[in-house]
């Protein structure tokens, strides 16, 4: 008898009141010296508050309602920047501060600060100018640096871009020697990244990234209660949910193994960058292998490699987890292909046989 546990939005939404408050994580942080700029990302979104301050010359970057989850940082720089330094400034607050070589100073109307999306954020800073009389002001008041806001109350209107939903049972079927599973129970949770408010990185022609990923997970949903396998999809609609609430329903469900699906971004110079990425933290190492190359045979996605990351979802659930990033919506070749009902349903197939794939030879 195949089982499909779904959790909609009223349930998502009690579940979402009743529990704990969650922080979102600073994930990454890049200084580039070539391109004079700080990239910084997030696993949910955020939005940054930024100063500039003298005595020395150094630009402050807080995350508010953002956690560290390690020891403080400071790494060295080039460039005429002397280190970076990361660290929980308070309890809810992350800390960035990139501090110039003593004598030099930014002209702080020139700092620009930009989004890909809300968990992924680009300072652009001027050429450092030598004066040391400026940079070692103590009367000089700190200033200010222009933040936009983080893109994550308001959702675009249809467009022609828009992705449309796949029909999920248009016969798409996968390989007869990939049909069973061991005899037993077993339950995957399939979780589509973002949802409501919040649609995630937005790309090329304004593709979101909620719709790529609700699409091909509920594929995948299908396609794996095709093989009597039971599924709980975290959500199956456009409504907002957050991190812990999606832990809760694997736990609850004493799951399997969690497969959450993403897609990719990076700043919009950038659109060269296309590929899959697949990120565990600990159980997951082998479920990640077999799905990223699953993906690789089935698609013919570039490899962007098996990595090791803290995402919350796979952080803090028991079971094998892992997250997907299915391509880059900035991407010139991932965004085109994304776009389409056939590709996001070859990426579906492929995601539901590593499923398989792993289940069969045991977790």
């Amino acid at each position: 008898m195949k089982l499909r546990w779904l959790f909609p939005g009223l349930v998502g939404a009690w579940l979402l009141l009743t529990s704990i408050a969650s922080a979102t994580t600073l994930q990454s942080w890049r200084f580039d010296s070539r391109q004079n700029q700080l990239e910084l990302s997030t696993d949910e979104g955020v939005q940054p508050r930024a100063r500039l301050l003298y005595n020395p010359t150094r630009l402050v970057i807080d995350l508010p309602g953002t956690k560290l989850g390690r020891p403080k940082q400071t790494e060295a720089v080039s460039g005429k920047f002397a280190t970076l330094r990361v660290a929980q400034f308070d309890r809810e607050t992350t800390r960035i501060v990139l501090e110039l070589d003593r004598g030099y100073t930014l002209d702080p109307k020139q700092i620009r600060v930009r989004y890909n999306s809300a968990r992924q954020w680009i300072v652009e800073l001027p050429p450092a100018k030598f004066s040391p009389l400026l940079a070692t002001s103590e009367i000089l008041p700190s200033q200010d640096i222009e933040v936009p806001q983080a893109p994550v109350a308001v959702s675009p209107p249809v467009s022609a871009t828009e992705v449309q939903p796949t029909p999920v049972n248009q016969g798409l079927r996968l390989p007869r020697s990939l049909s069973t599973v061991p005899n037993g129970r077993r339950v995957v949770v399939i979780d589509p990244g973002h949802g409501g408010p919040d649609p995630g990185a937005v790309g090329i022609g304004g593709l979101r990234e909620t719709d790529i990923v609700l699409d091909i997970s509920q594929q995948v949903t299908s396609l794996l209660e095709q093989q009597d396998i039971t599924v709980v999809l975290t959500r199956n609609g456009e409504y907002d949910l957050g991190l812990e609430p999606r832990v809760q329903m694997a736990e609850r469900a004493n799951a399997t193994i969690f497969v959450s699906i993403h897609a990719n971004a990076m700043p919009a110079n950038r659109s060269d960058i296309n590929g899959v990425e697949t990120y565990y933290y600990n159980t997951g190492k082998q479920l990640a292998q077999v799905i990223h190359q699953t993906i690789l045979e089935d698609t013919g996605a570039r490899d962007r490699r098996v990595r090791q990351a803290r995402f919350y979802v796979i952080r803090r659930t028991s079971m094998p987890a892992v997250l997907l990033e299915v391509g880059f919506v900035t991407g010139v070749e991932d965004a085109a292909q994304l776009r389409t009902p056939t590709y996001r349903s070859r990426m579906a197939a492929a995601i539901a046989r590593g499923i398989l794939r792993y289940l069969g030879q045991g977790e």
